[in-house]
């Protein structure tokens, strides 16, 4: 086993101790997210590139996915790293790595879960020290299972790293070419679900209009992606101060109705 790829799989691992348990330790920062992940393992790689494009892809793809308390849908971070991993390492395309990354990311998914039965042992001590308020306790277990959580992450990735990532791309590679443009195709339908899913969340009938007028301004005017994101946000600011300037006019209408009313209840008392 060479050398490079036990070094490729370190910068991996640290990639995701940097990320995940940054994600946890700062207040859930979304350190985690493919966004973040992707460029930093491209640039750990020597191949920022590859980061960026499957960061963008994979954010997309997983934008829609949500980890609500306990209950994990699977793990974005660790299906970034192995991802850009097998596409930097192993030389696969970047679209059959995004389909790669959806069971990479349920089993760092489960990966979590396990964690958190594995580390509700400590439950117990951190009763006792908080009863007995010994916050230097308090202080040690938190940071304590904070770094061994992120510990089993980059060990899992490691492993994983080293392992998996050339004989997967090496098997992949063999498949019949109708195999692997499958798998590209899947991959370039991934980003196109993952916003569903969140369309699905947030959708409502008075936003249907902005919906079509984002795909119209793509699909017949040809506008790039950045340029409708500046228009999109342009218009966010316009309906913030208009909504500002309605919220600050019934803010004063409330104001002059409850001085009116202290006014007029004055004057009652005087009266009476």
């Amino acid at each position: 086993m060479s050398n490079n790829i036990i070094l490729a799989a370190f910068l991996c691992g640290l990639a995701e101790f940097i990320c995940y348990g940054g994600d946890w330790l700062l207040g859930q920062n979304m350190a985690d997210q493919p966004i973040v992940v992707g460029p930093l393992v491209g640039l750990l790689l020597g191949d920022l590139q590859t980061g960026i494009v499957l960061g963008a892809m994979l954010e997309a793809t997983f934008i829609g996915a949500v980890n609500v308390g306990g209950a994990v849908s699977l793990n974005p971070s660790v299906a970034t790293v192995l991802a850009v991993a097998y596409a930097i390492i192993g030389g696969g395309d970047t679209k059959a790595a995004v389909a790669l990354a959806i069971p990479m990311g349920l089993l760092g998914g489960l990966l979590e879960v396990g964690t958190y039965v594995l580390f509700s042992l400590f439950q117990d001590s951190w009763t006792d020290a908080a009863d007995k308020a010994n916050e230097k306790k308090l202080v040690w277990l938190h940071y304590g299972v904070w770094f061994a959580r992120s510990l089993v992450f980059f060990i899992a990735v490691f492993i994983t790293v080293v392992i998996g990532v050339k004989p997967v791309a090496a098997f992949i590679k063999s498949l019949p070419s109708f195999v692997e443009n499958g798998l590209g195709l899947t991959g370039g339908l991934l980003p196109a679900a993952g916003f569903a899913m969140l369309l699905s969340m947030v959708w409502e009938k008075k936003l249907a209009v902005w919906y079509f007028l984002g795909f119209i301004l793509v699909e017949y005017v040809k506008l790039p992606l950045l340029v409708v994101g500046i228009i999109g946000l342009v218009f966010a600011v316009v309906f913030a101060f208009y909504d500002k300037d309605i919220f600050d006019l019934k803010h004063k209408k409330a104001a002059a109705n409850n001085n009116e009313s202290a006014s007029q209840q004055e004057e009652e008392d005087f009266l009476s």
